[in-house]
């Protein structure tokens, strides 16, 4: 019951669910195997160690990334404990859905990984150029790819209003503010000076990478081209196909293959999902203006005013 839900909701989640379910399912097994370790029927841990184990957790030695490389690549997905995986998705769910709106699935994942390695880039090089910042030899987690997405997007829609619980509307950019200044001012303590690095690497990357997209340039166009055929023929893209063309934001459903019959419950999901993408389009026009809608936004209210 619980595996035929949790494939449903994998097989109808847009990119951004199947990216936090990815980390769940990473997470989860993770701890099972260092549960397994604790019993003394395996062997290995994360990695926060040299030489340890899996070895997914990275670091800012360079003799120790010799015998890991993979781990610059790895250390995004993997999180020491529930808390640190929860606050990380919580924000990556939370600013994903404003990300996928403005730019797309498809700039939401590039932006995404290459964000944590700017992150994972930025703490190397200041731990190796300033001895006195280093509280540790080994880095993990999510968070310097959430600031990317967090960051990008708030300059991408600065003066887009969230509404906080106590506080009430807040422009976006000020939210992204307090939390860059938060890991700015957290480094005069030095109790986690290496991840504080990260969190500010991957917020300098959002920020450039969405004043550069401003200007018309795609700073993560080569991770796309590299994505794509994962999108074309995995079940990330839910059967999706990649669609070419200046500023392409989107993977886009292949057509149906032929007529079939849709149950109640999915002839209701296929209609709240086209209400609340229908919303938040006519948001973005408020908001932007209709020109600032994509090719695809376009079609999609016109087929939609074609319907009522």
């Amino acid at each position: 019951m619980v595996w035929g839900e949790a494939k449903n909701i994998w097989r109808r989640g847009d990119l951004l669910t199947r990216l936090v379910i990815f980390h769940v399912l990473v997470f989860a097994a993770v701890m099972t195997w260092q549960l397994l370790v604790r019993l003394g029927l395996g062997a290995g841990s994360i990695g926060a160690g040299s030489g340890e184990g899996m070895a997914l957790a990275t670091s800012w030695r360079w003799e120790i990334l010799r015998e890991r490389p993979w781990s610059v690549f790895t250390h995004v997905f993997v999180h020491a404990d529930v808390w640190h995986l929860a606050f990380n998705m919580l924000l990556l769910w939370w600013m994903g859905q404003m990300f996928q709106q403005e730019l797309g699935a498809r700039k939401l994942l590039a932006v995404y990984l290459a964000g944590g390695w700017a992150g994972w880039l930025f703490y190397a090089l200041m731990l190796n150029a300033f001895p006195g910042l280093r509280t540790g030899d080994f880095a993990l987690g999510a968070s310097a790819a959430v600031m990317a997405v967090l960051v990008a997007v708030a300059t991408h829609v600065p003066e887009r209003r969230v509404h906080l619980i106590l506080l009430g509307p807040v422009a976006l950019k000020y939210i992204a503010l307090v939390y860059v200044l938060l890991d700015y001012f957290a480094l005069g303590n030095g109790e986690n000076a290496g991840g504080n690095l990260a969190h500010l690497g991957g917020a300098l990357f959002g920020y450039v990478w969405a004043k550069q997209w401003q200007l018309g340039r795609d700073l993560t166009r080569w991770l796309e081209r590299i994505l794509d055929p994962l999108f074309t023929w995995s079940s990330w893209g839910g059967g999706m196909r990649v669609v070419s063309g200046p500023r392409c934001n989107w993977w886009k459903r292949r057509p149906d293959p032929g007529p079939r019959v849709k149950s109640d419950e999915d002839f209701n999901l296929e209609k709240r999902e086209r209400e609340a993408r229908l919303d938040a389009i006519l948001d973005k026009i408020a908001r932007h203006g209709y020109d600032r809608l994509s090719a695809e936004e376009k079609d999609f209210l016109f087929r939609q005013s074609n319907k009522s």
